[in-house]
């Protein structure tokens, strides 16, 4: 009678645990914080002076989704009625500026400014509370849901010049 091999040991990994763990557990840095704050301000500057274009306009507002998410998540808290405020100040500024198949900036309102305004200071604290794995997980569920109701989703830039559609990486089988 022929013995199996009880114990067959796992897959090597291959990454760097120091940055694994830094990745799970360590707070975004301020450098981090300041590229990813950077385009979103432009963009913001672009539409409170009546120029931004509508990729501007969704990059924006997709960071007002992602601060949607993370306040779901549970990781910073406390902040639905701003989220709430900036999102239905972009509904109503995205009603006013897509009239038909053409993009045509509006004036921003006061009400809407500010919503915007106080929204991107409280999305730079939410940033500041996060890991880098929480905002992953954050963007990852809003890209899931956005597809799974049908959207589009783009990938962007740091410098929110160029977006381009957002591919899906498929998982290769290791063989």
């Amino acid at each position: 009678m022929t013995r199996t091999r009880l114990f067959r040991p796992g897959p090597k990994h291959r990454s760097n645990p120091l940055a694994t763990h830094r990745h799970h557990n360590t707070l975004l840095t301020q450098t981090e914080i300041a590229t990813t704050m950077a385009p979103l301000r432009a963009c913001f500057e672009h539409i409170r002076a009546g120029v931004a274009t509508q990729d501007e306009f969704v990059v924006l507002h997709s960071a007002f989704l992602i601060a949607q998410e993370i306040e779901a998540q549970g990781v910073v808290r406390g902040l639905h009625e701003h989220i709430t405020a900036a999102l239905q100040a972009c509904q109503a500024y995205e009603a006013r500026s897509a009239d038909g198949q053409a993009w045509k900036p509006s004036a921003l309102y006061f009400s809407e400014l500010d919503a915007m305004r106080e929204m991107l200071h409280l999305h730079e604290y939410q940033l500041q509370q996060l890991t880098a794995s929480e905002l992953h997980e954050s963007a990852r569920r809003l890209i899931a849901r956005t597809q799974s109701q049908g959207g589009k989703v783009y990938q962007a830039e740091n410098d929110a010049s160029q977006l381009t559609p957002y591919q899906q990486q498929q998982k290769r089988k290791r063989a």
